[in-house]
């Protein structure tokens, strides 16, 4: 089976285990990013993701002392007008610049009073080879110690919107000097079952060599793609979907219907989103643990809602991928 748990150890020691869904931060779309982490603070217990990008701008500020581990990312997303694929684009963003030498200054300062992921280097302006992608993250943060450190992939050149995988398993036995592998949900793939498939080809590929690590996909974390994906063979998703929309009932809907169905229609929009971001987070938590149900049982009834359409998405990944 693609799906298992997956050890995040730090110096020996385990962190967390997978699946994890992670809670996202970012000042892209949403300026007041600083009042959310505040507002959240309270509720969030278990993992999330800042950028370093949003550090270095000062968007957020430390301490962030309420999860158990926190991942510090890239910085790529923010860098770029590129939008996940639930970005509404209803607010435009104007990037500011972002240097390999202000991440390496970010990750120099870097104090967090929790363990955190080190995520390598992006920038849309910055593409390079696989090997080098590789190399630049080997080198990050050369002096420092005692955090896990994420190889986040990205397509060779500008010109190209999607990572070429076949290429990309030429590397596979690099891997083994990271804690964990990144990719993005829009760039593995142009449809679900595609990129599904092209997780299981990356998981099996990874397990061919022995490499027992957690494959990230960066911008997924809903409640449709992000279970499909884990069952093709990932184990970490973050995305900002969860601040954007609201989950209800194995649905990811607009958080103003979401409002009206639950909290009726004059509720004023700040309270729908308070509501929209604790419900969110609680469904989240849930979904993480029908996830860790199914690993126990091999049963797509685990699921809640969708287990028979997750099963029949898996197994047209699988036959994609040529098995019977």
């Amino acid at each position: 089976m693609l799906a298992r748990r997956r050890s995040l150890k730090l110096n020996g020691v385990e962190v967390e285990r997978t699946p994890l869904l992670v809670p996202s931060f970012s000042s892209k779309g949403f300026p007041d990013v600083r009042k959310i982490i505040e507002s959240c603070s309270e509720l969030i217990e278990g993992v999330t993701l800042v950028s370093a990008y949003d550090l270095h701008y000062e968007k957020v500020h430390p301490p962030f002392d309420f999860p158990s581990l926190i991942f510090l990312d890239s910085g790529g997303y923010e860098a770029s007008k590129d939008a996940e694929l639930s970005d509404l684009g209803d607010r435009d963003h104007h990037p500011k610049d972002w240097t390999q030498e202000m991440h390496e200054n970010i990750l120099a300062k870097w104090q967090p009073s929790v363990p955190s992921v080190l995520i390598s280097y992006d920038h849309p302006k910055a593409r390079v080879g696989f090997a080098e992608q590789i190399e630049r993250a080997r080198a990050m943060a050369p002096e420092r110690t005692g955090f896990l450190r994420e190889l986040l992939l990205k397509p060779e050149t500008e010109s190209q919107t999607l990572l070429h995988v076949d290429n990309l398993l030429q590397y596979v036995h690099w891997f083994a000097d990271f804690d964990i592998i990144g990719v993005t949900e829009k760039e593995i793939g142009n449809s679900l079952v595609e990129r599904m498939k092209n997780i299981a080809k990356l998981r099996r590929a990874l397990t061919a060599v022995g490499i027992d690590i957690p494959i990230h996909v960066f911008g997924s974390l809903d409640t449709i793609s992000t279970p499909m994906y884990f069952l093709a063979g990932a184990d970490i998703f973050d995305g900002l979907t969860w601040l954007r929309f609201a989950f209800h009932e194995g649905l990811t809907i607009y958080k103003h219907n979401f409002g009206a169905l639950e909290l009726g229609v004059a509720t004023k929009a700040h309270m729908v989103d308070a509501r929209c971001w604790h419900q969110n987070y609680y469904y989240m938590n849930e979904l993480q643990l029908e996830m860790r149900r199914f690993l126990a049982s091999k049963d797509f009834s685990s699921f809640k809602y969708h287990g028979d359409m997750f099963k029949t998405a898996l197994q047209s990944a699988l036959e994609a991928l040529g098995d019977q």
